[in-house]
Parts: structure tokens; C-alpha cells; sequence
């Protein structure tokens, strides 16, 4: 079973549990068996999120999982994934197509929990989403 620490940005966590959804992530992160992005998006579309839901029509760009105007992203490769998902994000949020994003990586390797927190924090002035930042072990 993989373990997992969070970091609630904005009004995140409020949105969420108006939405009904915030019990829902955590039983799906109580699921996660590896930190496997496949298996991590499986356990989403088994809870009936869309994955690989387009985020503007006349891009390729995809959220991994979507419900309700939450998205969630995982990223377990790149640091600078996670700057362009954020840019991704306000244009989304700004289109109306955006509530929350559930953000998902991993604790122990890039981009590691810790660093996309600290870029949130500095971010704070220029970053207005609400983000629900999930660190997997």
C-alpha cells in the first residue's frame, strides 16, 4: 500500500468537500498500490472520473482524471511539467472548465512533494487555482 501527505492550496480542501469529493480522493489514494501513473489513473476511472479528458478543444492537452470541474494531474518525471500543468491550469480555471486541480507526485524522486509545495508557496501571488498537491511514498 502506498502512503501518502498532502498540502491543502487556496480553498482547495473546502471546495472539494462542498463538491462531495474530498472522502472520495482519499479512498482512491487508500487504493493506489504503487506509484505507477497508470495504475495511479486506473483507480480514478474506477471511481467513474474521465481520464484523459481534453482540456480545451483545440488543443491535445489532457487532464488524467476529471469529475466535476476537478482535474487531476499526475506527474512523476519532470519539475517543469509541473510549472506548464500549473499554466494549464489558470487558463482552465479562467474558462470556467476549472474548480480544483488535484495535483499527484511523488515524495521520493522528481518532481518530489516537497519542491512543487515550495514553487506553490512562491507562486502564491501570481497562482490563483486551488490545488490539492498529493505526495506519494
Amino acid at each position: 500500500m502506498v502512503k501518502y501527505e498532502s498540502f491543502v492550496y487556496w480553498d482547495a480542501g473546502k471546495i472539494l468537500q462542498e463538491k462531495g469529493l474530498f472522502e472520495e480522493i482519499k479512498d482512491i489514494l487508500r487504493n493506489i498500490k504503487r506509484v505507477n501513473h497508470e495504475k495511479i489513473q486506473a483507480e480514478f476511472r474506477n471511481s467513474g472520473w474521465i481520464v484523459e479528458k481534453r482540456i480545451f478543444s483545440n488543443t491535445t492537452w489532457a487532464w488524467d482524471a476529471y469529475k466535476d470541474k476537478v482535474a487531476v494531474s499526475v506527474e512523476l518525471s519532470l519539475i517543469d511539467a509541473v510549472h506548464r500543468d500549473f499554466l494549464r491550469a489558470i487558463l482552465a480555471q479562467k474558462k470556467g472548465s476549472l474548480d480544483v486541480l488535484v495535483y499527484v507526485t511523488s515524495t521520493l524522486k522528481e518532481p518530489r512533494f516537497q519542491n512543487v509545495k515550495r514553487d506553490l508557496v512562491i507562486f502564491k501571488e501570481i497562482l490563483p487555482v486551488p490545488i490539492l498537491l498529493i505526495g506519494l511514498t
